[in-house]
């Protein structure tokens, strides 16, 4: 099968997964097993939904079973070097694009807020160097790894005949596959960001990278009482947003940051160009023959599933 057509369908199938692991978490279905529902939840998911299924369903699916396919996958996954001044790059916009990400959150949850939206309250994390530990594998390095393999492996060579669409597929879809209204403006701009490099790279490496550390920074912060070296984060936090004087620092820093993002992104870009890994020309345009997103039903299939477990989310804040 195409990998178009082949590649949709398994992301279907991953999304599917997906939320009957969310249904079953909230019908209390790993409380019937006696399981830790956190750790079952998110290694199931990680490890089976991002894991294992893209890599052996698109095998099957696209590869038809063939054993000269195992090294294709992987290339079409990006899984590949990734130039030396793009990992440059990467580095200095690591930090700049982490305080967007912070910045849209917030703006996100203020808005839903106005509306009378209700946040769900954060459970406090046990102070223990255990509990850090699987905090981070469980929260930063997973999610980290596996996330990135489907949406920015899987879906990417999926789509990558839209051209520069891909990348808004790549986004959108990673934000609904979150499936919490909380997370959909930070997690789209990340995942824009994370596809944008990747479709210029060929490498879901850095992706990966930039993605662990994005959850490693969220984990730590809620570590000051085990190190008080993790509470600066949140000391930097509280003044950024809750003073005067810190809204106009983070005014001028947000700028900065989305100056310096897209400039970076536009020089990877033009490079990306000039090595031939990207097509020249309009960046939107797709390749020729592609089917176009408004016709593509597995598309529309995903993302009514996205939108409907998100408003399912909406509707819980008020209740």
């Amino acid at each position: 099968m195409k990998p178009r057509a082949g590649g949709g369908i398994l992301y279907f199938l991953i999304i599917a997964m997906t939320l009957l692991m969310r249904i079953s978490q909230g019908v209390g279905v790993a409380d019937a097993l006696g399981a830790d529902i956190g750790v079952m939840f998110t290694l199931v998911v990680q490890l089976g939904c991002f894991g294992a299924l893209p890599l052996v369903g698109w095998w099957i699916i696209v590869g038809g079973c063939r054993k000269d396919e195992i090294r294709t996958l992987t290339y079409a996954f990006g899984f590949r070097k990734c130039g030396l001044r793009d990992i440059l790059r990467i580095l200095a916009i690591t930090v700049p694009l982490l305080l967007l990400v912070g910045v849209a959150a917030n703006a996100w949850s203020n808005l839903l807020a106005l509306i009378g939206y209700v946040r769900s309250p954060s459970v406090a994390e046990e102070q223990t160097v255990a509990a850090l530990l699987s905090e981070i594998a469980l929260t930063a390095v997973l999610p980290g790894v596996f996330e990135e393999l489907t949406h920015r492996g899987e879906l990417m060579a999926a789509y990558r005949g839209l051209g520069g669409k891909a990348v808004f597929v790549s986004a959108l879809l990673f934000a609904l596959m979150h499936q919490n209204i909380q997370q959909l403006a930070h997690t789209f701009v990340l995942g824009f960001v994370l596809a944008f490099v990747v479709y210029c790279t060929g490498s879901v490496f850095p992706a990966m990278f930039v993605h662990f550390f994005n959850n490693f920074i969220s984990v730590v912060s809620g570590f000051g009482e085990l190190v008080p070296a993790f509470g600066v984060v949140n000391t930097v936090s509280r003044w950024l947003y809750g003073t005067v004087y810190g809204m106009v620092a983070l005014c001028v820093l947000a700028a900065a940051s989305a100056v310096l993002v897209f400039f970076v992104l536009g020089r990877m870009k033009k490079d990306a160009v000039r090595a031939g890994r990207i097509p020249g020309g309009r960046f939107f345009a797709s390749a020729e023959g592609e089917l176009s997103l408004s016709r593509d039903m597995t598309f529309w299939a995903v993302v009514a599933i996205g939108v409907a477990a998100m408003l399912f989310s909406l509707s819980w804040g008020y209740l």
